[in-house]
Order: C-alpha cells, then sequence, then structure tokens
C-alpha cells in the first residue's frame, strides 16, 4: 500500500530540489548565539570555521530509567553487483540498531524484545516513540527492550555536522558544513554520493536486509526467539515483516520460527507479485517510473531512490530544523532554504512565508493539517499567532491550510496543549530526526529494496519462479503460525487487513503460548484502529496521550505472546 504513494513524495521532492538544491542563500554569521546565526537575506562575507570532530555518545540515558544505545551487529556479505563485479566493502556489511532497554549495567533481562523495521525512506529515529513506549510500560512490571533498525545504507551518510552540532549544542554548525564551507576537524563536506559510486548497492535487496535481521535475531538464545522476540514493521518495514515471517531460510528454518510475534503498523504487502517483465524492466508509476532490476544493476541514477531533481539536501535540513525546535524553540531564524521548503509545500511565494518560530517553522513542514503529501504526516499540533487560511493542496486538492499574514509572527502550540489534544509531541518528532548517532531519514534508501518487496506479494512466491532464480525465498507464507497485530491509521484503512488472514496459517503454531487458537479469536488476529492518526503518528507519538490506542495495544500483544515467567539476556558485540 505504500508504495502508491510514493508518486506524490517523489513530485514533491523534485519541486523541493529547485528549493532547497542551489547555493544563493544561508550564509553563516559564526559569533551568533542559536537562533541568530543564519541570516540569509545578508551579503556579509563570513569566514568559514573549522570546528572540532565530536560525536554523542554511542549510549546515553534519554531519561530516568531508559538507555538508548547505538551498535553495529555483523550482517551477511551480499553478492556483488554481476554487470560491473564492484562488492560490497566489508565496513559496510553490518546492520545498525539502537537498543532501547532498562537502565543497568549489565543490562537487566528483558521479557520480551521488539525488533523495529521502518518504513521507505525511514531511519531508526521514526520508531523513536513506540520504542520509548514499549521500554517505560515493559511487560507486566517486567523490563522490555527495543531494537530499531537502522538499515545498511544509513551507514553512507555523513553525519560528521550534526553530530558536531548536537554534541555542541548549537545547531548552525551543521548548517555552516552542509550548505557553507565550514569543516569539521578540517575536512569539509564531501558532498551527497551518487549512484554511480554505489555498484554495490543494487544487491541490497529483500535478501540481503532479511539476512541482516536474521544475523541481529540470532543474538537471542534459539529457546528464547519463538516466545520472545516480536518484529514491528511500520508501512513498507510491515510489508518487510511479513515477507520475512514467510522467508525459508537455506537451513529450512523459516522467519516466522523465530518470532513470537508480527506487528504490522499503517502497512501491509501487496497481494500478488509483479511479473517479471515488470521486475526486470521495470514499471510507470503514474509520473515517476519504477526501475527494474536491469537499470538498477547497470545505471548509476537508478541504485537508490533519487526521484527527478531531487535534493538529498532536504534531509540535512529538517535535522537542522528539528535541533533548532529543541534548542531554541520560540526563536525566529532566517533560513531561505528551509522558506524555500515551506514555500513549495503551501503553494505560496517564499516573501509570502511569514516569520516563524523555530517550532512552528519544524512542525510545519510536517503537520498533518499543512503536509500535502500522505506518507509525512503527523498530527502535531496547530498554529498560533496569526490567522491561517483554507487553501487546495498541490497534488491531489484536498483541503488543508496555510499561514495567510506574511506580516505576523507564527508560533506552534504543542499536540497534547490544543483542544481536544492531538496525538505526537513535536519534540517526539524533533528528537527522533537529530538525537544520536542516527537520525529519522535514510538519505539513501536502496531500490532493490522496494522493487524485490513488489516482486513477493501474497507471500508464496513459486520456488522455480524469477524471484527464486533472483535469492527471494518468501515462499512460505501460508505456514506462518505467529500471532498478528495489526495497526490501521492515516494510510493503510481497516478493511486491508482482511487480505492478511488468507495467507497465513489458521491457527497459532505447537509451541506458542496460545497455540491452536483460531484467526477467529483476537489474540491471534487482531486490528487496532487509529485512522485518526497520520501516516507517522503510530511509531512516533507515545503513550502520554490516553486517547492513543496504539501503545497500549502493543504492550498487551507482548504480554499476551511472550512467556510470563523468566527473560532474555543478550550480549551485543
Amino acid at each position: 500500500m505504500w508504495w502508491k504513494h510514493v508518486v506524490a513524495w517523489g513530485c514533491l521532492l523534485g519541486l523541493l530540489a529547485s528549493a532547497c538544491g542551489d547555493d544563493d542563500g544561508g550564509t553563516r554569521d559564526a559569533g551568533g548565539d542559536v537562533g541568530e546565526a543564519v541570516d540569509a537575506g545578508t551579503d556579509a562575507f563570513v569566514p568559514p570555521m573549522d570546528w572540532p570532530a565530536v560525536r554523542p555518545d554511542e549510549s546515553i540515558e534519554i531519561e530516568p530509567g531508559i538507555v538508548r544505545e547505538v551498535r553495529l551487529v555483523p550482517g551477511t556479505t551480499p553478492p556483488p553487483n554481476p554487470d560491473t563485479g564492484d562488492a560490497t566493502p566489508e565496513e559496510l556489511n553490518h546492520i545498525q540498531v539502537v537498543r532501547f532497554r532498562r537502565a543497568g549495567d549489565p543490562a537487566p533481562e528483558a521479557r520480551a524484545i521488539v525488533v523495529g523495521m521502518p518504513g521507505f525512506l525511514g531511519g531508526a529515529g521514526s520508531l523513536e516513540g513506540i520504542a520509548r513506549a514499549v521500554v517505560r510500560t515493559g511487560v507486566d512490571g517486567a523490563p522490555a527492550e527495543f531494537w530499531a533498525i537502522d538499515r545498511r545504507s544509513n551507514q553512507l551518510e555523513d553525519l560528521a555536522g550534526m553530530d558536531a552540532a548536537e554534541a555542541m549544542g548549537d545547531p548552525e554548525i551543521a548548517y555552516g558544513y552542509y550548505f557553507g564551507d565550514d569543516t569539521i576537524g578540517g575536512e569539509p563536506f564531501g558532498g551527497y554520493i551518487g549512484g554511480g559510486r554505489l555498484d554495490y548497492m543494487s544487491e541490497w535487496g529483500l535478501r540481503t536486509h532479511v539476512e541482516d535481521v536474521h544475523a541481529l535475531i540470532a543474538l537471542v538464545p534459539e529457546a528464547e526467539r519463538r516466545e520472545r522476540v516480536f518484529f514491528l514493521g511500520h508501512s513498507l518495514g510491515a510489508s518487510f515483516a511479513e515477507a520475512y515471517a514467510a522467508w525459508r531460510f537455506e537451513d529450512g528454518t523459516r522467519g516466522a520460527d523465530e518470532l513470537a510475534g508480527l506487528i504490522l503498523v499503517d502497512g501491509v504487502l501487496g497481494g500478488a507479485p509483479i511479473t517479471e517483465m515488470e521486475y526486470r524492466e521495470g514499471t510507470m508509476g503514474g509520473f515517476i517510473p519504477r526501475p527494474g532490476l536491469d537499470d538498477i544493476r547497470n545505471d548509476g541514477n537508478q541504485r537508490y531512490v533519487a526521484f527527478p531533481l531531487l535534493g538529498i539536501d532536504v534531509y540535512s535540513l529538517a535535522e537542522i530544523s528539528a535541533l533548532r525546535a529543541e534548542l531554541s524553540p520560540e526563536e525566529v531564524v532566517e533560513d531561505v532554504r528551509r522558506d524555500r521548503v515551506l514555500a513549495t509545500l503551501m503553494g505560496l511565494s517564499v516573501p509570502r512565508i511569514p516569520n516563524l518560530t523555530n517550532e512552528a517553522a519544524f512542525a510545519a513542514a510536517f503537520d498533518d493539517d499543512y503536509q500535502p503529501v500522505s506518507i509525512i504526516r503527523t498530527k502535531l499540533g496547530e498554529f498560533t499567532g496569526g490567522p491561517v487560511e483554507t487553501y487546495a493542496g498541490i497534488f491531489d486538492g484536498e483541503d488543508l491550510l496555510r499561514p495567510s499574514d506574511p506580516d505576523a509572527t507564527y508560533a506552534w502550540v504543542d499536540a497534547l496543549e490544543t483542544d481536544p489534544p492531538e496525538v505526537t509531541p513535536l519534540l517526539n518528532l524533533a528528537r527522533g530526526f537529530y538525537l544520536g548517532r542516527t537520525n529519522y531519514a535514510e538519505w539513501y534508501f536502496p531500490a532493490r529494496l522496494s522493487l524485490d518487496l513488489a516482486a513477493v506479494g501474497g507471500a508464496a512466491i513459486p520456488e522455480d519462479g524469477y524471484g527464486a532464480d533472483e535469492g527471494l525465498r518468501a515462499f512460505d507464507g501460508a505456514l506462518d503460525d505467529a500471532p498478528i497485530l495489526c495497526v490501521a491509521a492515516g494510510l493503510v484503512p481497516v478493511a486491508s487487513y482482511d487480505a492478511v488472514v488468507p495467507r497465513v496459517a489458521g491457527t497459532l503454531g505447537e509451541g506458542r503460548v496460545h497455540a491452536g487458537l483460531g484467526r477467529d479469536d483476537a489474540r491471534a488476529f487482531s486490528i487496532i484502529d487509529a485512522t485518526d492518526q497520520a501516516h507517522l503518528d503510530p511509531t512516533i507519538a507515545d503513550e502520554r496521550n490516553p486517547s492513543n490506542p496504539v501503545p497500549p495495544a502493543v504492550t498487551e500483544f507482548l504480554m499476551t505472546h511472550t512467556r510470563p515467567e523468566g527473560g532474555v539476556s543478550v550480549v551485543f558485540p
């Protein structure tokens, strides 16, 4: 379902490239305070600065009793690109994991572990809200852990500017690094990586990512996995979770064998695979093509998702805006690059973008009342300080809001302070973008992954088909005997999950806590209706809004399907 919305996302980012891809704005005043350092309207010469190369700690106590730590786990070794012979550098054959757990040294035993796979263009930070909620609540009072995955492409991102900015408490350090001539530890920003330098990424498809996750789950003792390990996927990650459960590994075991349950959040796998011709040669997806395997392997412009005229720097800009919103929420910063993005989103000219506090500027790019693309919406609150007007959105003409007084100064009313309260506190989203040695977005999303997921629709592909020839082994969806919790939100309606039941086993399998239950029992298969939430809300919001049904449903699911005694200790490499 997620891929149907990629066309609008691609068109937006194509437009954004003209808004944030040139270099005629955003000079830096190195001596200014946070919130005053960026003045895109001045022509004054500002000499480049060299900032120390510092990084946030890999393990921090993000709130009392909860530790967030970034770990690299050895993954699989993909085959080389068969056309160029280029192989993945060994240092990239890892999966990065953000581990959320209860404080303690060593880590306390966990009653349950949730492995979380982000959605399209998403990083581990996109799961920040649900991860904290799971660890805060635990399982019937016992500790639980959440392992948020950064797919291997996140290791390609140059986060030196954001790391230094976060560690030194100055977002403008990152601005000067990514958009100016500042250096970090004497090194300039080397620019974004072109696909022509990433031949090996052609093989970063479903097989590679399944094997990476398999290696991660292998850290849990085998005897504990079926009663302790849950797989949560958001959006495209939910499609991945279904495919993983249906995967038959070379030794004959299946993904479902090592899972206590599946949690599918606002995403679902397609009902049937694309044709071999579509897989090899690609398809047209509305205004933009979806490349086939031949192009992904041969064309450097097709290795990762780069829509026409896309400027990847919009991700850096979002992270900088997030840090500004955290550190100086009520400050007003002049930033022509940011304002061009907002003008494109709202169908305005840049001069009509009013003064915005840092909170308001960041929120306006994602709030569901202002953001025209459904896959990047969340319910963050509302503007204050000036009037808003209704207008027809730039894609499908739906009613959206935008500020209507260019002379006003707009601030932001946070989600839990509106009447009625909305679901996602602004800082949840902001921290997902910048916090720690990771981020919310995936700069270099491998095109092969989405292609392969389209090729395993239905989760029961033939063993002698084209998919199997390319290493796709999602053969056994009908044998998936794990309990399943589905969350319908802004993208996937409740009825869409009805397609899941016919393609999985009819009863929970032997050895499970509730073995023998049929799918007509809510403990074996259930759907949570969160369709009043936007697409990003279920994984970035948390349990502080009592009307949010997602965190309690997830923790109840864990408690229902976890062995009630004992726990598991995991030591990361």
